[in-house]
């Protein structure tokens, strides 16, 4: 059983690095949901633009994070953890 239940959401950070373009994409196909830090919008919106021509349309969300020490936690607001 995994420990995290399908439908989750799960935050990626870096979302638009190669790996974590990967990580996403296995995300998505297994059943969760994902929101991905970026650092500009235009990336996060080319992230949502290339998540919805496979399929994932609503599934994947990002939020900019220009400078992680500076912006605090709105990132990962409103996920849960065990």
């Amino acid at each position: 059983m995994p420990s995290i239940a399908k439908g989750s959401k799960v935050l990626v950070s870096g979302a638009n690095g190669y790996i974590a373009t990967w990580v996403v994409r296995t995300l998505l196909e297994r059943g969760y949901l994902v929101r991905g830090t970026v650092r500009t919008q235009d990336k996060g919106q080319f992230m949502v633009d290339y998540f919805q021509k496979l399929g994932y349309g609503d599934k994947f969300e990002f939020v900019v994070v220009e400078d992680i020490a500076k912006v605090g936690q709105h990132a990962v607001r409103n996920l849960r953890h065990n």
